[in-house]
């Protein structure tokens, strides 16, 4: 219960910390470095996202919901010059520190799509919660955005191969996977999904190892701290 209590008051502490260049550093540090003890690293989402497959050089990623930037510039980092990072942030204030940290990073691997993920193409209402897990459809919405199906996108971009799909997008997940499935079926990418979040009173982690069940995956959630549901064909033929 302690561990516990002091997890959450790092953890808000972290949050509180101004989005700027080096948090980025800071987050890849105290998800790896191995000064930091584990109990600290396991509160990091980079900590998850890299749990049972690791990026690597030249990997095609799908980061949706990149924020600022965390995963966006690790990814970047990761696959290299021969790689690239596919990124949808449809929060303009997010969009525009991501495009200030890649500058400052000097990473050219990134497409940003100023967009979100659903099953449909359409506009919906929008909360943007000071940068930090901005929702669809909230009672408070303060604006609308675009919306779109991962299969059309990567479509446009003419993407022929996809080997990571990231989505933490704060209960979206459900119908953007809806959206995903040409993609899912045609690229077998590995995934990884934030799943913690909850719709209509359950954990979207339950939807999730439903659907892609269905359709051939092998599925696990995993990663307490922050719930996160992985997904592979263990036979890409």
């Amino acid at each position: 219960m302690k561990n516990k209590y002091i997890s959450k008051i790092i953890t808000r502490s972290f949050e509180k910390f101004p989005e700027i260049p080096i948090k980025n550093s800071l987050r890849k540090f105290l998800a790896f470095n191995i000064l930091v003890p584990k109990s600290i690293q396991n509160l990091s989402p980079l900590k998850g996202y890299e749990l049972h497959r690791k990026l690597k050089n030249g990997d095609i990623v799908v980061d949706a919901g990149a924020f600022t930037g965390d995963y966006t510039v690790f990814a970047a980092k990761k696959v290299g010059k021969e790689g690239r990072v596919i990124a949808f942030e449809p929060d303009e204030k997010n969009r525009k520190i991501l495009e200030k940290n890649l500058k400052y990073e000097n990473l050219n691997n990134v497409t940003i799509i100023p967009r979100g993920l659903w099953g449909k193409n359409t506009t919906l209402k929008f909360q943007s919660s000071e940068g930090l897990h901005s929702t669809f459809n909230s009672k408070k919405a303060e604006s609308t955005i675009k919306v779109v199906k991962l299969d059309d996108e990567l479509k446009k971009l003419r993407i022929d191969k996809l080997d990571v799909l990231k989505m933490d997008i704060e209960g979206a997940e459900i119908e953007a996977i809806k959206g995903s499935i040409v993609t899912l079926k045609k690229f077998h990418p590995f995934v990884i999904i934030a799943s913690y979040h909850e719709v209509n009173g359950k954990e979207t982690s339950i939807f999730l190892e439903n659907f892609l069940k269905k359709i051939g995956f092998k599925v696990i959630s995993d990663f307490p701290n922050h719930k996160t549901t992985y997904a592979w064909k263990t036979n890409k033929g």
